[in-house]
């Protein structure tokens, strides 16, 4: 798997990109389809929440969507 994986990017020409590196992306695409962290978690099978929040890295979209939600209180 490890040596297909190298081919696979030597052949895209991406470099710098290890196969770990999927799972950052997995955490962060699941939080900005506002999947909520502890089901990220479970799929990523960590056990402490806190290693979850290291992989998932904070989409600014999700943070105006917060702020946006408060603001139609306030409108109330």
């Amino acid at each position: 798997m490890k040596k297909s994986f190298h081919t696979v990017l030597e052949k895209a020409g991406i470099k710098n990109f290890r196969f770990h590196d999927l799972r950052h992306t997995v955490a962060t695409r699941l939080v900005e389809k506002g999947i909520d962290l502890t089901v990220v978690q479970e799929i990523l099978g960590h056990s402490m929440i806190t290693t979850t929040q290291r992989y998932a890295h904070p989409v600014p979209q999700r943070k105006l969507d917060a702020i946006s939600i408060l603001n139609d209180y306030l409108d109330i």
